[in-house]
């Protein structure tokens, strides 16, 4: 009842509040980041046990580790991580498939706990940061401070930075996020571990409705928006006279209102917003798409490309880290501020160049290297190792 009434408060003030006010920080803050899963989240489980408690208990060896169902609510990519990680340890406990000796346990006094390990950053409790382990994707914010607000940017200087300083262990997913964490948060590199996230290779469709296409003429962008999303190059490159007879699919949500108006009042309304989709449903738009458009200025990692690719569709992405060093070779590239450079690149994909094709199959090969069995056995081995060391090493 509790989680139910907080629920409805959160999405009550957040129909009033301007995003990443302070008012709105702090609410999101006290209530939102406090929530467990939902029960639907675990509808798709075989093994895992829905509690409704916000964490869950995990005997791995020797050592308790209590892992945070709170990310599991949001839509953004730390939603899917935390889905992945879920979804991987249910598998382990349906089919023991890597043999790593895993249970889930019920009725946990926490002072047995070891360690919590948190999904995201966002959503950790200050009072548990000793015994904790943090998944930070990216620090965005401090990294581009001219896009993000100034709430967003004072919480990741003071709150995060200062949450990641007081943790056990931080988790980052490349090289360029762990290198810009070390830099911008000023973490001792001894305490901070890369580990590649996975890949999600859904390559049948369970059709459970059929998601309307406008027509076969589109490109498409899947992921929330935020202010590092960079949309609007992608919006004036449809204006070129080239490109007129192409569409712009856009999957994910936070989008405003007024942005939405703007771009279809721009682009003479063939751009379409369809807001937060099922995985079915978003497989079933990418697999028909002339190519995904991943126009950030910066990503942590970079999922949905290798997501495209396993959909056999090639990606134009930024020039910018870490897109350009975890897709090296392996996607289209075009300067974010450029818009002659993603006219280019989305005409090379329309003329069906021969490039566009070998850097898609470099793509299928490399996704074919990340899977999320590796990520959960490369976690536990670091949380179980954090343990055995006084420095979290």
């Amino acid at each position: 009842m509790r989680i139910l009434i907080l629920r409805k408060l959160a999405k009550f003030f957040s129909l009033f509040l301007v995003k990443d006010s302070f008012i709105y920080t702090l609410l999101k803050r006290l209530v939102y980041f406090r929530l467990a899963a939902e029960r639907a989240s675990f509808n798709q489980f075989q093994s895992l046990v829905y509690t409704g408690t916000r964490f869950y208990f995990f005997r791995y060896r020797d050592i308790v580790i209590a892992i945070d169902s709170g990310p599991l609510n949001d839509t953004r990519g730390i939603g899917r991580v935390a889905k992945n990680l879920f979804s991987e340890l249910d598998r382990e406990l349906t089919n023991d498939s890597f043999g790593i000796n895993l249970q889930q346990l019920f009725l946990i006094d926490e002072s047995t706990v070891d360690i919590y390990l948190y999904p995201s950053i966002q959503w950790a409790d200050e009072q548990k940061l000793t015994k904790a382990a943090l998944i930070v994707l990216d620090v965005l914010p401090v990294s581009l401070e001219h896009l993000f607000p100034e709430s967003r940017i004072r919480e990741w200087q003071t709150k995060y930075k200062d949450f990641a300083l007081q943790a056990k262990i931080v988790i980052t997913i490349s090289e360029w996020s762990a290198s810009e964490i070390i830099e911008r948060i000023g973490i001792q590199k001894e305490r901070l571990h890369v580990i590649p996230l996975g890949i999600e290779k859904k390559n049948e469709v369970n059709i459970k409705k059929n998601i309307k296409i406008m027509n076969d003429k589109y490109f498409i962008f899947i992921g929330s928006n935020d202010y590092h999303k960079n949309l609007d190059i992608v919006i004036s490159a449809l204006c070129d006279q080239s490109l007129l007879e192409y569409q712009l699919a856009v999957v994910g949500d936070n989008f405003t209102n007024a942005q939405k108006n703007n771009w279809k009042r721009i682009l003479a309304n063939r751009v379409f917003f369809y807001g937060h989709l099922d995985d079915n449903e978003t497989v079933q738009l990418l697999s028909r798409a002339k190519a995904l458009l991943l126009p950030s200025f910066n990503e942590g990692f970079g999922l949905p490309p290798f997501e495209a690719a396993m959909q056999n569709v090639p990606s134009i992405c930024s020039d910018r880290p870490a897109m350009n060093q975890v897709l090296r070779e392996a996607a289209l590239f075009a300067d974010p501020t450029n818009q002659d450079e993603w006219i280019s690149a989305m005409n090379m994909v329309v003329n069906r160049e021969k490039s566009v094709f070998k850097k898609l199959e470099k793509a299928k090969n490399l996704a074919q290297n990340h899977e999320w069995k590796d990520f959960l056995q490369s976690l536990l081995a670091i949380l179980k190792s954090s343990i055995a060391s006084n420095d979290g090493v």
